[in-house]
């Protein structure tokens, strides 16, 4: 499949599973999102993390900053993307640093204290269609796939509603697969698919 043919297929899976989601209430969200928060907890990965990795939902994504609390109390340091054109890092989030809205109207901290990632670190990626195979499709920026072949290192868990996870996706070869996908009904680990 040529890439242009992939793209267009990319983008015709995303539109109804995203108006789906849009078409999710508040309470939903919530509820589900603690659901998925709480099993994130339970799992070794995150135990094991000293750095946390997350987004700041938008459009109705999980609710990962449920997350933020119980992390810090355990000594886990949070972090949150920063895009500069098309670069990711992730910078500290701090309360006080959260500031006017970044790339793609997402908000983002202020912090200048820069991750430097290691085998402790967990990303935490949101996304808008995954498979039961482990792949997953993004928004079309590519931001995770290539901070990740720059940091192949870090630990990685997508989150998801389970109506985003299909049967089967296109998968290219520079996308990179999480180590689990977690829903609320569900958790795909790469290490069983494999």
């Amino acid at each position: 499949m040529d890439t242009q043919t992939e793209r267009q297929t990319k983008k015709e899976l995303r539109g109804p599973i995203l108006a789906r989601r849009k078409a999710m209430s508040t309470d939903e969200v919530d509820s589900l999102s603690r659901i998925i928060c709480g099993k994130i907890q339970q799992m070794d990965v995150y135990r094991e993390a000293d750095d946390i990795c997350l987004y700041m939902p938008i459009r109705n994504e999980v609710d990962v900053t449920g997350l933020i609390g119980p992390a810090r109390r355990q000594g886990k340091k949070v972090w949150i993307p920063l895009v500069t054109g098309e670069t990711m890092v992730f910078n500290a989030y701090e309360e006080d640093k959260m500031g006017e809205e970044g790339a793609f109207h997402i908000p983002e901290s202020s912090s200048e204290e820069i991750l430097s990632p290691s085998e402790n670190t967990l990303i935490i990626m949101p996304g808008s269609v995954f498979d039961v195979h482990g792949n997953r499709i993004g928004y079309g920026g590519g931001y995770y796939d290539r901070y990740l072949q720059q940091y192949p290192f870090c630990r990685t868990a997508a989150v998801c509603y389970d109506f985003q996870i299909v049967d089967q996706l296109p998968a290219e070869e520079h996308d990179r697969k999480p180590e689990l996908i977690v829903s609320e009904c569900r958790v795909f680990r790469q290490e069983d698919i494999a």
